[in-house]
């Protein structure tokens, strides 16, 4: 093999290196749900076109005008942990983080915020829209069957919280955050809605 090719396959090698990087800052690599950072960032983006197409200031590029965001945690999560193993643990999540996923759409963000915590920015929701997808969204998770672990039953608690304007993401977010700390409070296994605490 010549120095040529040599090299080549060396900046391949790279170049495939560098795209493995650049994935990992994204996703989380338990779930392979998008990242907090990254989560962060695109609400941000979201927020900036939604306030200046009211302010006539940008044409609605995105095709919508509000969103709306589902803060889930899965109920008993550390009793799982520690009845059934951590790699159980891990399977519960993956599994959850996968239904999340295939019961939104292409254009939501979903997001591990942390632990067992998932985030979920709905595109043009408003707080019905919001609310109807979150109980979707519990119905799924608690229908799931762990064929490896007999009787174990996955329930997941979700706070709801529609974008007002003038608000931060970082206000919305904990909006959608008592709205779940409500849901844990009064049973788990619940939709709870910011504006009706």
């Amino acid at each position: 093999m010549d120095e040529i090719q040599k090299l080549k396959d060396y900046i391949a090698d790279l170049k495939a290196e560098i795209q493995n990087l650049k994935k990992d800052l994204i996703h989380d690599s338990l779930t392979s749900l998008k990242t907090r950072k990254f989560f962060e960032d695109r609400a941000k983006i979201y927020l900036s076109n939604i306030e200046k197409v009211g302010e006539g200031k940008r044409r609605d590029w995105f095709g919508f005008k509000n969103f709306s965001l589902l803060f889930i945690d899965i109920d008993y999560f550390k009793k799982i942990n520690d009845e059934y193993g951590h790699d159980m643990g891990d399977v519960v999540l993956k599994t959850v983080a996968e239904t999340i996923s295939k019961d939104v759409r292409g254009g939501d963000t979903v997001a591990r915020w942390g632990g067992e915590e998932i985030l979920v920015l709905l595109l043009g929701a408003n707080e019905e829209d919001a609310k109807e997808k979150a109980d979707s969204i519990r119905k799924d998770v608690e229908s799931v069957v762990f064929k490896d672990v007999s009787g174990l039953k996955v329930t997941v608690s979700i706070g709801v919280a529609e974008y007002q304007k003038g608000l931060s993401i970082d206000d919305l977010i904990k909006s959608a955050d008592q709205a779940l700390y409500k849901a844990k409070e009064t049973g788990r296994n619940k939709v709870v809605v910011f504006s009706e605490i």
